[in-house]
């Protein structure tokens, strides 16, 4: 086409009809911009359909990845949930109710049973972060939800979960101390298993209720809801972004 007008235009010229000629030229120009305008829709539709594809990948993921992540952190929860009702039972000891000295050795020895380690999978979210693709989630919502929730993933990982084991073995230097009642320091020897003249022991006492039980529980209790808000609203724009 582009050819066509040059064509017209030299004759145009040739016969001195400047008039035409410029028409022409302007003609030209014209086709070419609208040639470029639709090279480089076609171009940005390109990379749009790039970018969408790469999101749902993402996605998709990230749901799996949390979905995992949720399994983890339930086994631990349950482990905690334990741990919180057993050292209730402490505190009821320490408050004045009765219970048996073999009562007490269990709520003592299986408070202290150590819970797994959570280790959240964050191939994905380190991906988007070293490749600065993150901004390929277009919602920004759900975008800043799952900065906050690997934040919160972060922070539980390199504090709070180090505390706790920090506070553990505190207590089993303690216990150490006496070694007639316990084995390994945490453990109730079952042969003397004296533990209510053990916990007349302040130091003894005011670590078992110091410990950080009950804060790693309510912690997990976050991370959870954090891993259970983000998941959903995933599947949510997943299923949103497949229509």
């Amino acid at each position: 086409m582009i050819k066509f007008f040059r064509n017209i235009r030299q004759n145009l010229l040739s016969k001195g009809k400047t008039g035409k000629y410029f028409k022409y030229a302007v003609g030209e120009i014209v086709l070419v911009v609208i040639g470029i305008l639709i090279a480089l829709s076609i171009n940005n539709l390109n990379n749009n359909i790039k970018d969408l594809k790469l999101e749902k990948q993402y996605i998709s993921s990230l749901i799996n990845d949390l979905e995992a992540d949720s399994i983890a952190i339930s086994e631990i929860k349950m482990v905690s949930n334990e741990q919180v009702k057993r050292k209730n039972k402490l505190i009821e000891y320490f408050e004045g109710k009765q219970f048996t000295n073999d009562s007490i050795a269990h709520f003592f020895s299986s408070q202290w049973e150590i819970t797994y380690e959570f280790n959240p999978i964050t191939i994905t979210i380190d991906e988007l972060k070293s490749t600065g693709r993150i901004g390929l989630i277009q919602n920004s919502s759900i975008r800043k939800q799952i900065i906050k929730t690997y934040n919160t993933y972060e922070n539980f990982t390199n504090n709070f979960q180090s505390y706790y084991e920090r506070g553990r073995e505190e207590l089993r230097k303690i216990a150490l101390k006496i070694p007639r009642v316990f084995d390994n320091g945490l453990t109730v020897n079952s042969k003397t298993p004296d533990i209510i003249d053990a916990l007349k022991n302040d130091e003894l006492k005011n670590r078992v209720l110091a410990n950080y039980v009950v804060t790693l529980n309510e912690k997990l209790q976050i991370l959870q809801n954090q891993n259970r808000l983000l998941l959903n609203q995933l599947k949510k724009y997943e299923s949103d972004i497949q229509k």
